[in-house]
């Protein structure tokens, strides 16, 4: 894996990790990372990071779910990570659409994933957290149409963590952060930094109580130790053409065929979150054909990375979640097409 290892044994079940690329249609190579498990494989867990993340953020996530017999494959987004970066300001984080992204995670399917399932065998899971929610929740839509080429049946499960479904515009109304993203392009500023974005702060790295991400110092410190190590992983903030890319998938969402997704989905959210939009996460889960959505009124924005008594319970609802969806005999309808909220 490099510097920073995918292969810690928090819980019990060490295994190398190796780096691989996949070149996409017009050139871009982004970073994927392969772990094995040893023993009897369940199955596969395709990993889709966050904006700004990076693979080895999720070591701890690639620990449980080896430990439940997975595979884990994880991919660095373009533009993040140690994936291709083609702007000269490296850490300008851009897209003109988030089709984009579906688009590599149909071709990194075909390339790696596929063969790798077909080798070893079982199901191939999805668990996405924050912007790649919005992009499997993309892919699955696009799926769902049964136009050619498309394959309603790709993942047999669905995790999604705070999926990014619309971006909290803090104290500005939406309106406004439209209207200024759609200047900042007519004026040709595509690729700089929207207002109020810049560079990485390494000040960002100290844990402070009222943080949006997690209530955990030690995890907070998973995400951001790495960027003082390695300068290298360091996203900063978000181009205009990024902004308007996220609201055009936010309304886009809205027009989608998500009715048709059959796929078991979990959507696991945040009531209080800072950093997405919660009602908009309840809007989505009630359309998806075959979802059931789990709210955590104690959680930050990751879940996956916040203190043990919230992380366990999130741990045991995905474990519930995956038998169901994986293991059970007969229908794998998990809650009516209005999905469910616990809280």
């Amino acid at each position: 894996m490099g510097d920073i290892a995918l292969d810690g044994d928090r819980e019990g079940t060490a295994a190398p990790a190796v780096v691989r690329h996949a070149t996409m249609a017009d050139g871009v190579r982004l970073r994927v990372v392969v772990r094995p498990v040893p023993g009897r494989v369940r199955g596969t867990a395709l990993v889709l990071t966050g904006r700004a993340e990076f693979i080895e953020k999720y070591t701890e996530t690639a620990d449980a779910l080896a430990a439940r017999g997975f595979r884990v494959i994880a991919v660095d987004w373009r533009n993040q990570g140690l994936s291709d970066r083609p702007l000269a300001n490296r850490q300008i984080h851009h897209i003109t659409d988030f089709a984009t992204l579906v688009d590599d995670l149909d071709a990194l399917h075909d390339q790696m994933v596929a063969p790798l399932v077909a080798e070893s065998g079982g199901p191939l899971v999805l668990l996405a957290h924050s912007m790649g929610g919005l992009v499997a929740t993309l892919a699955l839509a696009r799926h769902a149409t049964g136009a050619p080429g498309t394959d309603p049946d790709r993942y047999a499960a669905v995790l999604l963590s705070a999926p990014m479904y619309a971006i909290n515009t803090g104290p500005l109304p939406r309106w406004l952060v439209r209207g200024l993203a759609s200047l900042g392009l007519a004026c040709g500023w595509a690729e700089r930094y929207a207002l109020g974005q810049g560079d990485y702060d390494p000040a960002e790295g100290r844990f402070r109580p009222d943080n949006s991400i997690t209530s955990d110092p030690r995890r907070y410190a998973a995400f951001h130790g790495p960027f003082a190590e390695r300068p290298e992983l360091r996203v900063g903030g978000v181009s205009f053409a990024w902004v308007a890319a996220a609201l055009d998938a936010e309304d886009a969402l809205c027009g989608l065929p998500l009715e048709r997704v059959r796929t078991p989905v979990l959507l696991l959210s945040a009531p209080a979150d800072r950093v997405v939009r919660a009602d908009a996460c309840r809007a989505v889960a009630a359309r998806l054909g075959n979802a059931r959505l789990i709210e955590y009124p104690d959680a930050r924005h990751e879940l996956l990375m916040e203190r043990d008594a919230i992380r366990d319970r999130v741990w045991t609802d995905i474990d519930a979640f995956l038998d169901a969806a994986l293991d059970g005999a007969g229908d794998k309808t998990l809650a009516p097409a209005g999905g469910s909220v616990v809280g």
